[in-house]
């Protein structure tokens, strides 16, 4: 039926204690129902984990019961405008199937580790091309799932309002098993760059967000540089690995903009890290190169162990119409936080532009067009101190946390972000799991 594994250490391999009681190695998902149901053999809470890359204690155990999906990795079938697979698969291994066979997911994540069902019910903002699309969860048009109990439910497009709510449910109200997930004809990217001043950006930022195309930034606070990567799909375009883009073979391929790295995720020492960061704005001589690719091409596979990535980070997004006078306030907010406090981040914080998306209750961007703001960190001392400052920062202007990828939340955060929203999921998570089978601490702390 399943392994059992007794936890006693309590932690993933990220350093984020889950202190579940067993772990369960789950083999198939006919297991589920009676899993749930046997309250004594397997405790409450029961949290599901895939790649295990959550930036938050979202899937922390308390006790209870984990559940790895990881065998459920089989990709059911290939269809022309949808591939169905289990939720066990990792986005990586998907997006590499379907690129031999031609076609690519509407928008690829820059990192491979994720499973099919996280991304089914977890917020995962992605730098997007036009409205309705702009988070994972979004790609999903159908889910199977066990209910907390016990029972089968199959959710399509078709129920739009109960759809909205499971693309960020995060396990709370049943566990996904199986996705359908919309494709796309492979096509290429034309990839731009540009590096320029706050001021710079300031003056240019209307027409750069009136422009097309998928906008990922990378910000330096303390070097008063911001590098833009616009990403335009050219289904005409022949793909090019010239100029530039022969650094791709090199260890520079880590802190390419085109790869959405950053530069400290690989290279910790400020030494190093600096002069790299130099010669990455030198080489792209503050104007615009263009590189053709295949959007698979720039996805990364992390080790195994999410701990060795040395990566973490905080996500938070904010509305596009002010974002130039938001970035302004946070490169003064890091220069008040390094003088009061000596701490500076050690890697350059990441933003991306997500065009409005309705397609979930808890999107980021579901009342506005919003930009990220993505501090980075490779876990040095000090880190988990500036997050509790910059979130009091990021809500007091207007941001909005994700539940997954938001590290150290408040109850007042997700309130003021989420006001009704919040409300409405709670009510119907009550409704639909009213003993509590698969509600962790976490979220009992955040959304009661």
């Amino acid at each position: 039926m399943v392994n059992k594994v007794i936890d006693p250490r309590g932690a993933d391999s990220s350093g984020i204690y889950r202190r579940p009681r067993l772990v369960v190695r789950l083999k198939r998902f006919e297991d589920l129902p009676s899993l749930l149901e046997k309250t004594k053999s397997y405790p409450t809470p029961v949290r599901m984990v895939g790649a295990d890359y959550s930036q938050t204690r979202c899937v922390g155990g308390d006790g209870g019961t984990t559940v790895e999906i990881s065998a459920l990795d089989r990709i059911v079938e290939f269809g022309e405008h949808s591939v169905r697979a289990q939720a066990g698969v990792r986005v990586s291994t998907l997006v590499k199937a379907l690129a031999e066979r031609g076609q690519e997911l509407p928008l690829t994540p820059e990192m491979g580790q994720i499973s099919l069902g996280a991304m089914a019910v977890t917020t995962l903002p992605q730098a997007s091309y036009n409205d309705g699309m702009a988070q994972l969860s979004s790609c999903i048009s159908e889910v199977k799932m066990i209910t907390p109990q016990g029972k089968q439910m199959i959710v399509t497009d078709c129920e739009r309002d109960l759809m909205r709510v499971l693309r960020s449910s995060f396990g709370l109200l049943g566990i996904v098993h199986e996705v359908v997930v919309r494709v796309r004809p492979l096509t290429p990217v034309k990839i731009d760059y540009q590096v320029m001043t706050l001021k710079e950006f300031t003056s240019r930022y209307a027409g750069l967000v009136e422009s097309p195309g998928a906008l990922r930034l990378h910000v330096s606070p303390f070097h008063d540089r911001i590098t833009l990567e616009r990403r335009t799909l050219d289904d005409s375009a022949a793909i090019s690995r010239s100029g530039i883009w022969q650094i791709k073979q090199s260890v520079m391929r880590n802190v390419l903009p085109a790869f959405g790295s950053t530069v400290g995720s690989v290279l910790a020492a400020p030494g190093l890290r600096n002069a790299v960061l130099s010669g990455m704005h030198r080489a792209l001589g503050g104007g615009s190169r263009g590189v053709m690719m295949y959007s698979h091409e720039w996805m990364r596979d992390m080790p195994k162990e999410a701990w060795k990535a040395r990566h973490t980070y905080s996500l938070w997004a904010f509305p596009q119409t002010d974002y130039p006078k938001l970035l302004g306030a946070y490169f003064a907010f890091c220069k008040s936080y390094y003088k009061q406090h000596r701490y500076r981040g050690n890697v350059v914080s990441g933003a991306s532009r997500l065009h409005l998306d309705r397609g979930s209750l808890f999107s980021a961007s579901y009342t506005a067009p919003m930009f990220t703001l993505e501090p980075s960190s490779s876990g040095e001392q000090g880190w988990d101190d500036f997050l509790i400052d910059f979130n009091d920062f990021a809500s007091s202007h207007g941001g909005v946390p994700t539940f997954n990828q938001s590290r150290a939340l408040q109850p007042e955060h997700v309130a003021k972000a989420f006001g009704e929203r919040a409300k409405l999921f709670r009510a119907l998570r009550q409704r639909t799991d009213p003993l509590n089978r698969l509600r962790n601490s976490y979220f009992a702390y955040l959304l009661g």
